[in-house]
């Protein structure tokens, strides 16, 4: 493994003009840098991390607190991981996984300096979490957008807008009927932010029409989808339109449907809130959930907040675009 004294032999420097060039502490000539730039290409030499560290003041890590509790749909997550890993190796950073169940784990990752900022998922509602998140003296980003951040910066999907855009396009293409379709979940239990906001955007959606604002709540078993098929989805008192929050019912809905003989798009139309990629596998009309768009935000905003810590948290919401597919009628 090469040292920074082969640099400088190989370079015809002396080692602390090698020192300077890696580190930008005294400024040195184009002519010598390329020689130095050269050498380290030539004999593959690797600083060490702890000197980076020192020489650019961070630690060219960022923290991502990724859930893995059996409500956590694997397919997003990892999407949303994909995409910082993407964004952090275009910035020259590395990203550090941590279980963001293991919250005690989490703070002190931040807390030791192993990392320059934090990058947050899968919020809910009154979050346990924030108000030790908000006292950290590293920058810390949230995807998720909760009623009180406790002034920590955060980005996602305007999941309120997107699910309003939802009910009108459907209402456009003919709906009356309209019902949104989520998981099951326990009353008494957190609820995500994401959710939060898609169900008020929902309700707001169809009150802004004069339309009843129904909710169907279904586990994703396919016994579960083809009794809701037969109860609500199917007949001549049967809903009209679908409203689709709930990505791993999507596949097990199509076939449900199918099997009952309900026509789609003729007697039901249906819109999915889900990525890109999982919509159009089952030619579902959809309001894209940009998961990638919103990895890379959240990166650049903690890049922002780790190179001016002086700069105010803030939030950003990526705005929703509908794209028609099979699942609805034309206008």
């Amino acid at each position: 493994m090469a040292t920074m004294t082969d640099i400088a032999r190989e370079a015809g420097v002396s080692l602390s003009t090698v020192s300077y060039a890696l580190s930008g502490k005294r400024t040195i000539s184009a002519s010598t840098r390329e020689r130095i730039e050269a050498a380290i290409a030539r004999l593959e030499y690797h600083p060490a991390a702890s000197a980076r560290a020192l020489a650019k003041g961070r630690t060219s890590l960022l923290g991502v607190a990724v859930p893995r509790h059996e409500a956590v749909d694997d397919h997003v997550i990892m999407e949303f991981v994909g995409s910082i890993l993407e964004a952090a190796h275009e910035a020259d950073d590395d990203v550090l996984l941590v279980a963001a169940e293991d919250h005690a784990r989490t703070l002190k990752v931040v807390e030791e300096g192993k990392v320059d900022a934090l990058v947050v998922m899968d919020l809910v509602e009154d979050d346990p979490r924030l108000p030790a998140l908000a006292r950290l003296h590293r920058p810390v980003v949230l995807i998720g957008y909760p009623q009180d951040a406790a002034g920590i910066a955060c980005v996602d999907f305007d999941f309120l807008s997107g699910a309003m855009l939802a009910v009108r396009e459907l209402s456009l293409r003919g709906a009356r009927r309209i019902a949104l379709l989520t998981p099951h979940r326990d009353p008494a239990g957190p609820v995500p932010t994401y959710a939060r906001r898609a169900g008020l955007g929902f309700e707001m959606g169809c009150r802004e029409l004069g339309l009843p604002a129904p909710r169907l709540e279904v586990d994703a078993e396919p016994e579960a989808i083809a009794a809701l098929v037969a109860e609500h989805l199917s007949g001549p008192d049967a809903v009209d339109a679908l409203v689709v929050h709930h990505e791993r019912a999507l596949p097990h809905l199509t076939r449900a449907l199918s099997a009952a003989g309900v026509d789609v798009p003729g007697a039901l139309q249906l819109v999915a809130i889900a990525p890109d990629d999982v919509a159009a596998a089952g030619a579902h009309s959809s309001i894209e959930l940009p998961i990638p768009a919103i990895g890379r935000t959240a990166v650049t905003m903690a890049l922002e907040l780790v190179e001016d810590p002086s700069a105010p948290p803030h939030s950003r919401l990526l705005s929703p675009t509908f794209v028609p597919r099979e699942t609805t009628r034309d206008r």
